[in-house]
């Protein structure tokens, strides 16, 4: 094989919508081919990914970890993420700080900002590294000052941003801080929009908690603050569509757990709903700001 056929290969399996088993053969064969003839970290994320998607997760890390040791930002990001939240196994604290401290030094690339809140949180935490709370607030205030602006939905505002209020709040700026949720909510409520991905839901609710935590209660509640409304048992309806709305019931159960009852299926929290439920087979995060009129009967 050459570099020009291995090029090829890659090609036509983007170009075919279905491969089969001897495509994915010859283009994993390209792919490590590519690799080791040219030692592109390309290459070797793409590979990793592959087989991320094929939940052969011991492939995914070896490649991935073969791109870190080139430098590579993406997968610095995506294997610091893995160890800190244990995926596909245990936490490895270690692992990770060592992911973010150098992805972290990678500049102003998106990748680097996500590195560098997560490597803040650890000094927060005290995860592997002793608890630094001055260098904490002086990383994500330095971060929020590059990505203040954000023109693109794969930028960590809403994160640091939601850092940076808890900062303010914890010093007494509550307006401030306040702002600053508001902004994080917005901006993470389009970034649902494209996807639900269970990890930005889970910051969605944090914001949403940090919000009602202190004094911020909206005149007209949308779909996110179902956060706050689902804690307690009870019934909250809502529309969808103009001229003959259709009106929907989420129904919160009374057991401890809050299960959530949503067009004849269970979900086990408002988490789970956000990334699975959907309306007219549209994602209902994806039509958020065309549900409205939300209200809440709580359970006698």
């Amino acid at each position: 094989m050459k570099i020009e056929e291995a090029l090829k290969i890659r090609s036509d399996y983007f170009m075919n919508e279905n491969p089969d088993e001897e495509d994915e053969f010859l283009y994993t064969e390209a792919l490590n081919y590519l690799i080791n003839e040219t030692k592109d970290p390309l290459y070797m994320t793409e590979l990793g990914w592959y087989y991320c998607e094929r939940k052969r997760f011991d492939l995914e890390i070896k490649y991935l970890e073969m791109a870190a040791g080139c430098g590579d930002i993406s997968a610095l990001e995506e294997l610091g993420y893995m160890y800190y939240y244990g995926q596909h196994g245990e936490k490895d604290y270690k692992k990770a700080y060592e992911c973010f401290s150098k992805g972290a030094e990678q500049g102003y690339d998106t990748g680097s900002h996500w590195c560098r809140y997560k490597l803040a949180d650890m000094y927060h935490y005290g995860y592997y590294v002793d608890k630094d709370e001055a260098l904490y607030r002086k990383l994500i205030e330095e971060l929020y000052k590059e990505i203040k602006d954000p023109m693109y939905l794969n930028e960590p505002f809403p994160e640091v941003a939601l850092r940076l209020a808890e900062i303010r709040i914890e010093d007494g700026n509550t307006k401030e801080g306040v702002q600053l949720l508001i902004k994080a909510k917005d901006f993470l409520a389009e970034r649902l929009r494209e996807g639900a991905f269970w990890g930005h839901i889970n910051v969605m609710e944090r914001i949403i908690k940090d919000l009602y935590a202190n004094g911020s209660f909206p005149e007209t509640p949308d779909f996110y603050d179902l956060f706050h409304m689902t804690q307690r048992p009870g019934t909250v309806t809502f529309k969808y569509g103009m001229g003959r709305p259709k009106e929907f019931a989420i129904e919160v159960s009374d057991d401890d757990e809050h299960a959530i009852r949503f067009m004849g299926k269970w979900y086990r929290n408002f988490n789970e709903l956000c990334n699975k439920a959907e309306i007219d087979g549209l994602r209902i995060t994806a039509i958020y700001d065309e549900l409205y009129d939300f209200q809440l009967k709580e359970a006698v």
